[in-house]
């Protein structure tokens, strides 16, 4: 991206681009810098793209999990029980998207559902016997993979690149709030 699409970019989502760079300081740090952080953002938008074919191509097969499954029950094996909107919600999945998910994993003997014992009106799902084998297996496996991945990087390296993860999360967060805030506004 060249330096004119940058800013107008920047623009279209309202980033004040002269403010931002007296707020910097340093321009030839700035100049140093911006290289290394076009390459993030590069390897950031690959990561992306190689996520989404991973899971265009990521389709229930008998006996499997797909890994929006597997996101989905890890997360169940950390809390033991939920509801199917708070486990939508952490799994980062649409919850008609999850209800048909439970519903296949329940005729796969992989989940249960069953009322709270406080509030009828709810619909708590836990894993059964058989799915927590499962899920231990899966677990198993995709963590031998990411060890055998990263095996090479210390363990400050990947926690620094945890935090700049999580930063951009804030970052891409942070964005949607400001388009939504501008489209909600632009509405009225």
């Amino acid at each position: 991206m060249n330096k004119r699409a940058g800013v107008e970019a920047s623009e279209r989502i309202g980033i004040d681009v002269e403010r931002l760079a007296d707020a910097r300081g340093d321009e030839q740090v700035e100049a140093e810098r911006r290289p290394t952080i076009e390459e993030l953002r590069l390897a950031l938008v690959h990561m992306s793209g190689a996520e989404r074919r991973l899971r265009g191509r990521d389709h229930s097969r008998p006996g499997e999990l797909t890994h929006a499954q597997i996101r989905a029950l890890a997360t169940l094996g950390r809390e033991h029980e939920m509801t199917a909107g708070q486990l939508a919600r952490s799994a980062d999945i649409n919850p008609a998207t999850m209800t048909a998910m439970l519903d296949h994993l329940e005729a796969a003997n992989v989940v249960q559902r069953h009322r709270s014992t406080e509030d009828r009106r709810v619909c708590n799902v836990s894993l059964t016997p058989q799915g927590w084998q499962l899920l231990e297996r899966k677990l198993a496996r995709w963590h031998s993979l990411w060890e055998d991945e990263f095996s090479e990087f210390s363990d400050r390296d990947l926690k620094a690149a945890a935090r700049v993860i999580d930063r951009v999360t804030e970052l891409y967060d942070g964005l949607c709030e400001r388009l939504d805030s501008a489209e909600s506004k632009h509405d009225s």
